[in-house]
């Protein structure tokens, strides 16, 4: 009882302190930790955001940037400091560099963005001196967390909305590469779901992205003539023609012109911030702890509704 009295008052300690703008020090709160638990106080309070691409990932509507939003927000609200670093893994295919700079800086967490250019990739670090976080599947070989959109669920909520609605043949569209990075959760989900509920359902096209993707979706939809297609690629509505619906898997704002999922790519980065940062506070439990895959649903949202 004494403890479910002391809940609201420190929910209301929080508010005013957001109110005036108080951030958690990370040092303090890492002396009091150290005070507490009698071991040594730890100094990290960089982490590092790895990066694989030749641009800098930018807070904006993207899946990343919307990551990235959200691990600077909740960092600024923890005091950590977040520092982007670029592995080039031509130039450094062993992370020796990125080691080093690692160990520079006294950084000891990382959070990691996919490579742009394979669809599966790994970063040869040594895990035992460092804690991860990637943020999406396409990272493999290595011991690190995953925190990254639900796309199974996702699929399944929006075929139960695609029911409803009433379409008896929907299609489905992937990109190869983006079906590999996500390990065919879409797809499975896609195939489990049709098998059941739309006997109709043709055959779902796999098309890598490039001169020939356009000529492809239109055959396909010519010769199997889908009364609604599902879709990641958000341009794929111009392709298909007006004669049939469009549902897109992958909208990142309120405001797009046809119904699907909305991705809490926010949430999937403060996630992230927040495992990672765990891991640095309670190092002693996070090392023994075996890789684990955080999922986010999306939301179902119809055309231009609002959150």
């Amino acid at each position: 009882m004494a403890g479910s009295r002391r809940f609201p008052a420190q929910r209301a300690a929080a508010a005013v302190a957001a109110r005036m703008g108080y951030r958690v020090n990370p040092q303090l709160a890492a002396f009091m930790q150290a005070r507490r638990t009698g071991r040594a106080m730890r100094a990290d309070t960089t982490v590092a955001l790895v990066y694989g691409g030749p641009a800098k990932p930018r807070e904006g509507d993207s899946y990343f940037g919307l990551c990235v939003r959200g691990i600077r927000a909740l960092a600024e609200e923890r005091g950590y400091a977040l520092d982007m670093i670029r592995w080039n893994a031509e130039r450094d295919a062993s992370a020796e560099k990125l080691a080093r700079v690692l160990e520079q800086r006294g950084i000891r967490g990382v959070l990691l963005m996919p490579a742009d250019d394979v669809s599966r990739w790994t970063l040869p670090l040594d895990w035992t001196r460092f804690f991860g976080v990637a943020l999406d599947h396409s990272l493999t070989g290595v011991p690190v967390h995953r925190v990254t959109d639900h796309h199974a669920a996702d699929m399944t909520t929006a075929l139960a909305h695609v029911k409803s609605a009433g379409w008896k043949r929907p299609g489905l569209v992937l990109d190869q590469r983006n079906n590999e990075r996500t390990l065919e959760m879409r797809l499975g989900a896609y195939l489990a779901r049709v098998a059941h509920d739309f006997p109709e359902a043709p055959e779902p096209l796999l098309v890598a992205s490039g001169d020939k993707r356009a000529g492809a979706v239109r055959a396909w939809v010519n010769a199997n003539k889908p009364d609604v297609v599902l879709a990641t690629d958000r341009g794929m509505a111009g392709l298909i023609g007006s004669g049939t619906a469009f549902v897109g898997l992958t909208h990142y704002t309120t405001e797009e012109t046809h119904p699907g999922i909305l991705i809490d790519g926010e949430g999937v980065g403060r996630t992230a911030a927040f495992l990672l940062f765990s891991l640095l506070e309670n190092p002693r439990t996070g090392t023994g702890l075996r890789p684990q895959t955080i999922l986010i649903e999306g939301s179902w949202r119809e055309a231009g509704a609002a959150v």
